[in-house]
């Protein structure tokens, strides 16, 4: 005696054979999207990260090239107009050319060798010294740069980016920068291969 159920079963099975060809094409073609899909995803990332690793050194070396000193802001005297991280560039200029209002990088000699970063308040030819002000600071500052103390004019700054760009000038930092340079490509690389097999 057959029962119902083996009947229902065998007319199952013989529409999934039927159909399991069709099945297997389908799930092959949503395979090859998936596959795609990941390799657009990680073409794209590996471009992205060649991209901004190249931008980083660009930023260092262009500037040089063009006679550019760049600097990265570690203090917050002058926000807003600098935040502090911001990468400065400076350029040599004659002191007594200097106005008011002008952004300047000097030596400060009691504060050491670290480059300082200030607005010019007053220029005096006269002395040869120069009046400095933080934006953010309510004095001026106690001491006149004197003219052989100024290093250049700012001419322009890269808010945030500087402690990330300042990296790469190190060792270590040359060596990550190949490090994300090789993975940058062969996320590339990959990506290329799975569209290729897609």
């Amino acid at each position: 005696m057959i029962r119902a159920a083996d009947i229902l079963d065998t007319i199952f099975m013989s529409r999934v054979e039927r159909n399991q060809s069709l099945y297997e094409d389908m799930f092959e073609e949503e395979d090859k999207q998936s596959r795609k899909r990941a390799g657009r995803v990680l073409c794209v990332a590996g471009i992205a990260l060649m991209i901004l690793v190249i931008a980083a050194c660009l930023c260092l070396i262009m500037p040089r090239v063009a006679g550019y000193e760049g600097y990265v802001v570690v203090s917050g005297s002058m926000e807003p107009t600098i935040p502090v991280g911001s990468i400065i560039y400076s350029k040599k200029t004659d002191p007594e050319l200097l106005q008011t209002g002008d952004i300047i990088v000097f030596i400060n000699e009691t504060r050491g060798t670290t480059p300082i970063t200030h607005r010019v308040v007053t220029n005096d030819p006269s002395t040869g010294t120069i009046t400095t002000k933080g934006d953010a600071n309510e004095h001026e500052d106690i001491n006149p740069v004197t003219y052989d103390r100024v290093i250049g004019k700012v001419s322009s700054h890269v808010p945030r980016i500087g402690f990330t760009v300042a990296m790469f000038t190190t060792v270590l930092g040359k060596i990550i920068a190949v490090l994300l340079l090789l993975e940058g490509w062969l996320l590339n690389e990959i990506g290329r291969r799975l569209k290729q097999r897609s």
